[in-house]
C-alpha cells in the first residue's frame, strides 16, 4: 500500500504542478496577449497620427498649387485682357490721328514741345502729319516716322530731344493706363 499512498501522492503532486504551470502559462499567456494588444493600438494610433500629418502637409501642398494656379489663370487672363484693351487703345489713337480734332491736338503739341525745349524746333514725323505740323509753323526735318500718330521734336541747335509719339507717351503712362484698365475707369 505504501506504494499506493506514494503513487498518489506523486501523481498529486503532478496534478498540481501542472495545474500550477497551467495557471502560469495562462497568466503570462493573458499578459502577453494584453500587451500585444496594447502594442498595436499604440502602433494603430501612431500610424493614424502619421497618416493624418501625412495628408495635412499633402492637403497643404495641393491647395497651396492650386491657389498657385489659380494666381497664374487669374494673372494670365488679367494680360490679355490689358494686352487686348491697350490693342483697342492703340486702335482708337490710331482713328483719332486720322481725325479732325487731330490737327488741332498737334498745333497744342508743337507748342508744348517749344516750351519745353525753349524755342524753335525741328520735328520728326509721319508724312501723313508733314503739312499739318508746317501749317502749325514747325520745320519738318523728317516725315518718315513709323508711328501712330504725334511727333519727335528737337531744339534747333540739337542739344535736347522730345518724343511726343503716342507710343511714347503711352509707354510714359503705361502703369497708370494699366490702372484704368483694371479698375474700369
Amino acid at each position: 500500500m505504501a506504494a499506493d499512498t506514494l503513487l498518489r501522492e506523486v501523481e498529486e503532486k503532478r496534478k498540481k504542478a501542472l495545474e500550477a504551470l497551467d495557471a502560469d502559462f495562462s497568466t503570462k499567456s493573458a499578459e502577453i496577449k494584453r500587451r500585444a494588444e496594447e502594442e498595436k493600438l499604440r502602433i494603430q494610433d501612431n500610424a493614424k497620427k502619421q497618416a493624418a500629418e501625412l495628408s495635412q502637409r499633402e492637403k497643404i501642398r495641393i491647395d497651396g498649387a492650386s491657389k498657385l494656379q489659380a494666381k497664374k489663370l487669374v494673372f494670365d487672363a488679367t494680360e490679355k485682357m490689358l494686352e487686348n484693351n491697350l490693342t483697342t487703345l492703340r486702335q482708337a489713337l490710331l482713328d483719332y490721328a486720322g481725325s479732325k480734332e487731330y490737327s488741332a491736338l498737334l498745333t497744342r503739341l508743337v507748342a508744348y514741345a517749344s516750351k519745353r525745349l525753349g524755342g524753335e524746333i525741328n520735328v520728326v514725323c509721319r508724312q501723313a502729319d508733314a503739312i499739318a505740323l508746317k501749317k502749325a509753323g514747325v520745320e519738318v526735318a523728317s516725315s518718315n516716322l513709323n508711328s501712330i500718330g504725334g511727333f519727335k521734336a528737337e531744339r534747333k541747335d540739337g542739344t535736347l530731344e522730345l518724343d511726343l509719339t503716342f507710343e511714347e507717351i503711352l509707354r510714359g503712362r503705361e502703369e497708370e493706363v494699366r490702372g484704368s484698365i483694371l479698375s474700369g475707369e
